[in-house]
Order: C-alpha cells, then sequence, then structure tokens
C-alpha cells in the first residue's frame, strides 16, 4: 500500500520532475553544444511543451495531497503552472534572437529560466512552510544569476547586486516569520494553520515579517527599490521573464500563505495590505511619470499594478481572490507582450531604450506600434482591451465589500498612470523622429507577437473563458 501511494504522488509530479530533468539535460547540451548551436532552444521548448502537456491532463477538480501532505495538486496550482509554461514557452522564443545576437550563454539562459520556472511550481503546489520557501529560494536564485548575466555591464551588475542583497534580507524576513509561526502554532502545514489559533503579539509579529517578505517578492512600496533597477539593468530578455512569469508565482505565494494558511488572520493582515495597496498605487503610478527610460517607466507602472492585486486579496474571500488572480494573469499577458515589443525592435536595430526612442515609430514600423498601442490602451484599462475587465473586477469586488474609498483612490491612481500609458502612444503618432532605415521584421517572432497582443482585444470579448477559470481555480 504504501508503495503504491509512492508510485501515485510521483506520478502526478511528473510535470515537475520532467521539467527538472529536461533542465538539466539543457545544461548539458549547451556546455557542450557550438556557439552556433539551436540544440539548446529547440530542447528548452520541447521540455517546456511536455511540462505543459502534463499539467493541463484532465483533472479530477478535488484537491490532492501528496508527499505527506507536503505537496497539493488543486485546480489553482493547474492552472498557474499551465500559465506559467505557457508563458515561459512565449518568453524564450521573444528571447532567442536578442541571445543570438548578444553571444549570451545560452545553455546558462535557458537552464537557469527552466529552474526559476520549477521553483515557481514548487510554490504553486505547496502546502507546507519549508516548500513554499525551497520553492522560492530557487526561483530567487536563479533570477540573481540571469540579472547578473551580462558581466561586462556596470548597470546590469549593480542591479544585480541590489537585487540579491534586498532579496536576502526579504527571505530573511519571510524565514524568520515562518520560525515564528511554527514556534506559536507548532505545524508547518498551511491547511494545519487554517484553524483558529490563541491570538497573541507573536503570531501577529509572524504576519507582519510574512507580509514584509511577499511586499518585497511582489515589489510593493516600501519594499519596491529593486524592481525599477533591475528592469533597466538586467539584459532585455531577463528583463522580460521577471515582469510576466514570476508575477503570476508572487500571486500564488501570497494565495497559499494567506488564503490557505493564514486566512484566520485576515483581519491583521488585511490592514497590512492596505497601507502595502495604497502606496503602491499612488507612489507607483505618480514616480513613473518622471521617467524617461521606457523600461525604468515600465517598472514603475508595474508597482501601480501590484498595488491593484493587493487590493484584491486584501478583500479576503474567494471574489477578491478570483479577481486578483484575473488581474495578474492579465497583467502577464500585456507585460510580456510589450517586452516582446521592445525585444522585436531590438532585433531590428531599432533600439527602444528611452521614450524618445519612440518617436516615428508608427512611420516606421506601423504595425508594432498600433500593438504597442493596443497594450498602452490596455495596461491604462481603457475598454475594448482586456485590461479594463481586469480592473473593473477589482473595483465590483472591493465596492462590494464595502471599500468604497479604496476603489476611489484606485480609480484616481488610473486616471494618473493613463497619462504615461497615453505619452507613448503620442510619441510614436504625433512627434517626428530621426529618419531609421526599414528592417525586415522576423516573421516567427512578429506573427507570435501579432497573436499575443490581438488577444487583449479578444479577451475583452469574451472575458468568461478566463474569469470563469479564475473563479473555479480559487474554489
Amino acid at each position: 500500500m504504501q508503495v503504491e501511494t509512492m508510485i501515485f504522488d510521483y506520478m502526478m509530479a511528473v510535470p515537475e520532475i520532467v521539467l527538472l530533468l529536461g533542465a538539466c539535460l539543457v545544461l548539458l547540451v549547451g556546455a557542450f553544444s557550438s556557439a552556433q548551436s539551436h540544440w539548446t532552444f529547440g530542447l528548452t521548448q520541447a521540455v517546456l511543451l511536455a511540462t505543459l502537456y502534463l499539467c493541463v491532463q484532465p483533472f479530477t477538480g478535488q484537491a490532492i495531497e501528496l508527499f505527506n501532505d507536503f505537496y497539493i495538486v488543486d485546480d489553482l496550482s493547474v492552472l498557474a503552472k499551465s500559465s506559467m509554461c505557457a508563458f515561459m514557452m512565449v518568453v524564450v522564443l521573444y528571447s532567442r534572437g536578442y541571445i543570438n545576437t548578444h553571444l549570451f550563454p545560452r545553455g546558462e539562459y535557458y537552464a537557469l529560466s527552466l529552474f526559476s520556472l520549477l521553483g515557481m511550481m514548487l510554490i504553486s503546489s505547496a502546502n507546507h512552510l519549508l516548500m513554499v520557501y525551497l520553492g522560492l529560494e530557487l526561483l530567487s536564485l536563479s533570477m540573481y544569476a540571469l540579472v547578473a548575466m551580462n558581466r561586462d555591464d556596470s548597470v546590469s551588475s549593480e542591479a544585480a547586486i541590489k537585487y540579491f542583497v534586498l532579496g536576502a534580507i526579504a527571505s530573511g524576513f519571510l524565514l524568520y516569520g515562518i520560525s515564528l509561526i511554527y514556534g506559536l502554532t507548532g505545524t508547518l502545514y498551511l491547511s494545519e494553520l487554517s484553524v483558529e489559533n490563541e491570538m497573541g503579539l507573536g503570531i501577529i509579529a509572524a504576519v507582519i515579517f510574512v507580509v514584509i517578505g511577499l511586499a518585497f517578492k511582489l515589489g510593493a512600496v516600501p519594499f519596491h527599490m529593486w524592481l525599477p533597477d533591475v528592469y533597466q539593468g538586467a539584459p532585455l530578455p531577463v528583463t522580460l521573464l521577471i515582469a510576466s512569469v514570476p508575477k503570476i508565482a508572487g500571486l500564488l505565494l501570497a494565495l497559499r500563505l494567506l488564503m490557505d494558511g493564514l486566512q484566520f488572520m485576515h483581519e491583521y493582515w488585511q490592514q497590512s495590505l492596505i497601507v502595502l495597496a495604497l502606496l503602491s498605487l499612488v507612489v507607483g503610478n505618480i514616480i513613473a511619470i518622471a521617467q524617461t527610460n521606457l523600461r525604468r517607466m515600465l517598472g514603475y507602472s508595474t508597482i501601480g499594478h501590484v498595488g491593484y492585486i493587493l487590493l484584491g486579496l486584501l478583500i479576503g474571500d474567494s471574489t477578491g481572490y478570483s479577481a486578483a488572480l484575473f488581474y495578474t494573469l492579465t497583467y502577464a499577458l500585456m507585460s510580456s507582450a510589450v517586452f516582446g515589443i521592445l525585444l522585436c525592435a531590438e532585433r531590428m536595430n531599432y533600439g527602444l531604450e528611452n521614450l524618445d526612442d519612440l518617436k516615428g515609430l508608427s512611420k516606421a514600423y506601423p504595425w508594432l506600434a498600433f500593438l504597442m498601442l493596443l497594450l498602452m490602451f490596455s495596461m491604462a484599462g481603457i475598454p475594448m482591451t482586456v485590461g479594463f475587465y481586469a480592473k473593473l473586477n477589482i473595483l465590483q469586488a472591493l465596492v462590494a465589500d464595502g471599500g468604497i474609498g479604496l476603489a476611489i483612490v484606485a480609480v484616481v491612481s488610473s486616471v494618473i498612470g493613463a497619462f504615461y500609458y497615453l505619452r507613448v502612444i503620442k510619441l510614436m503618432y504625433f512627434e517626428e523622429g530621426e529618419a531609421i532605415q526599414r528592417e525586415v521584421m522576423p516573421t516567427v517572432h512578429i506573427s507570435v507577437l501579432s497573436i499575443h497582443s490581438l488577444s487583449v482585444v479578444g479577451l475583452f470579448l469574451f472575458p468568461q473563458v478566463l474569469i470563469v477559470l479564475c473563479r473555479q481555480a480559487i474554489g
């Protein structure tokens, strides 16, 4: 019986096992293949496709606990893993041209990306605080190495050091919070934390430390210092990765800790999240206006979007959680498409580093400018794009919960954020730029990017497809 249980556990964890073996194989192939070899790219995509296929296999809809209840497979983990694998495939595709041109160590980049995805998948299925921490550290260490990959660039090295130091401090806060929780409750299982325990200063302090760790990983104010620097200093493919897939993992980290583990402490961590959400909305959107570097502006806009995600989390019920999940998935969709455009322009020697570089883009590459216009509209939450529904779901959940004041602040912040998004459109369509010699856009890249970007309109027309999945995942 015990052997049968062990076999069943390993069968349910096949996606993670395949991903781990695939990452090791990619690393080995990259070490022994030439610089011109395309084996690592093809092998990485094959590993991701196999993992995605295994993740989306028919599921019973019931939560299954594995490995002595350390690991859980449920609708939420299945949706998160499938989404992360799909986004990672797109990230790898967009990154290929940049890596080939800049002679990056391909094997290391692809292998570290796969290891980071493995860490995210561990977080998604964690039912134990040690498993949460293990997945988080695997993700974080992979990201530190990816940000520092361009060793000859001083800006990149500075961003990596800042990211590593602040990340280590945040991990310390989270680990200390976990140790307090274990000392006070006597368990590390998330499902067992949900029972009522005697409230005291100790458990409140533990919750505060956990929230601080979460705030750093999400990039919420005032624990956001690393995010704009990393967006600007990291190699462009790494920025693309950080801006998309880990956002889903960050939300799953919050849901596992707050929804599955510390729901009984909702009235305490809700107050902390209100402060973090308001600061993120206001500070992120206002400071983004003053930025001249495009990637840094997108970094501060990310902080504003994190504020919206926190607004959904602080509600503390299934409506708020599903709204936050929907917002996170749509934001990952939009953000990865925007950086996909930047990488496409980079491949055509049309660097979009500063906002002024956008001038005249509509004349040089009208289709690329149109896709950017759609994405800016969606990020601003303008109707006819899915970003509108993402913000509307959060606001409706807030109003239904009685948070009318928070909803008003969110709307005002969104209006402020629309300024710098519309400024991007103004620069592309109404400002004259230097005469740039047109180059042919990469066919596969622009084809995938077009479908990717146009999906923000498709999801506006049929939002229930994703909304139902999110509500079913939360349960």
